[in-house]
């Protein structure tokens, strides 16, 4: 792709830059590959957030993406009158450091207040930019069994000259607020196809799976050890690793009881909250990757999914969501029903016992995520968007 010299895009965020959490992983996987694509990229962080604890640097060049803090990075004092202050004067900050970009478009990422929205509409209303949101998924559950918050939430979606939408099921929601067929541009999960570059395989005391889960149920956390029991039953050899935040998992004492009873206990490594750049070196060197949510409620794509296939480790899942739409079952991955632990503990014991097999689906599967999920794929159409 040629340099657009016209298209300069700056991205507006909560989410941490350049290491944070999976929204960080969704909008810089695209910067990344617009900037690597010749086109100006910057990133602002317009409050502070306690997620970037770990972060060092309020402004520099990463990836050759200029980001830039407009504030504190994190909290020193969490309260309401600093969230308030900060906040009026990270958004004020901003400005002058968005003004100085010479930006031609701006993207909103992420859900963010009225007040948020509003301020950054009458911002590029001024200055004659292209306002562009993202979303990822739909509104909270609160937000759509209230009237007048789903109205507010409607106003703030009409603000936008256009949005980045991630799957199928979101863009037909969020077409009810533009009649404009270039309102929404399709960019399904992506992730940065460097990810894994550079690491090597390390020898395991003993093989182990991994599985990466969020604080909340759908990825079925209950399920995934409930089905590593039945395959220990089944004679399965693996231990398994449990990459997440345990300890605040909304049916923790669910989850303790299922742990405490299981026969298999010692066997099961709870690793807790790792840092997102962590993450890849532990499934890297795992034997197989395993999610198995039940359903996928917020209408989104799992990141981690695409992780799991770039790691070129086989992997067993359930079929929730969209994921038929990109993956081949018995091709890039052994896939079962929600809940289904018979079937979701043979697909484990076939993956440990036929390495042949494995290697093949895992082969399969990082092609797979090279193509589909690689925001490189989409760079073209993407651009032209960002700049109508």
């Amino acid at each position: 792709m040629k340099k657009d010299k016209d298209l300069r895009v700056g991205l507006i965020s909560q989410a941490p830059f350049p290491i944070g959490n999976v929204s960080t992983m969704r909008y810089s996987s695209y910067m990344k590959t617009l900037a690597n694509n010749g086109t100006y990229s910057y990133v602002l962080i317009y409050c502070p957030t306690r997620m970037a604890a770990h972060i060092k640097q309020a402004s520099g060049t990463y990836d050759n993406i200029e980001f830039q803090y407009s504030t504190l990075i994190t909290w020193k004092k969490y309260n309401l009158l600093n969230k308030v202050y900060y906040l009026f004067k990270g958004l004020f900050n901003s400005i002058s450091y968005l003004n100085s970009k010479n930006l031609s478009t701006l993207i909103l990422y992420g859900d963010n207040s009225f007040t948020v929205t509003l301020f950054y509409w009458l911002y590029t209303r001024l200055t004659k930019k292209r306002f562009i949101g993202d979303r990822s998924e739909l509104p909270s559950k609160n937000e759509r069994k209230s009237k007048s918050k789903m109205f507010i939430y409607g106003l703030k979606q009409k603000m936008f000259d256009g949005m980045i939408i991630m799957t199928k099921q979101l863009m037909k929601f969020y077409s009810q607020y533009s009649k404009r067929d270039d309102f929404l541009f399709f960019l399904p999960m992506t992730i940065d196809p460097t990810r894994f570059d550079g690491l090597q395989k390390e020898k395991q005391d003993k093989p182990y799976i991994a599985v990466v889960f969020g604080t909340h149920n759908r990825d079925g956390l209950l399920e995934t050890l409930m089905s590593f029991d039945l395959y220990c039953k089944k004679g399965g050899q693996y231990d398994l690793w449990l990459i997440g935040d345990y300890e605040n998992m909304p049916n923790k004492r669910e989850l303790d009881v299922q742990y405490e009873s299981s026969k298999n206990k010692e066997r099961i490594h709870i690793l807790g909250k790792l840092p997102n750049d962590s993450v890849p070196k532990v499934l890297y060197n795992a034997s197989m990757l395993l999610t198995t949510p039940n359903l996928y409620v917020s209408g989104g794509f799992p990141t981690k999914l695409g992780e799991y296939m770039l790691s070129g480790v086989p992997i067993v899942a359930t079929k929730v969501g969209e994921l038929l739409d990109y993956i081949e079952p018995n091709v890039d991955m052994l896939m079962s029903n929600p809940k289904d632990y018979e079937s979701i503990s043979n697909n484990l014991l076939v993956l440990e016992r036929d390495v042949s097999f494995a290697h093949k689906l895992s082969i399969n599967a990082r092609k797979k995520a090279q193509k589909v999920f690689c925001a490189n794929s989409y760079i073209e159409t993407l651009s032209s968007f960002l700049l109508e």
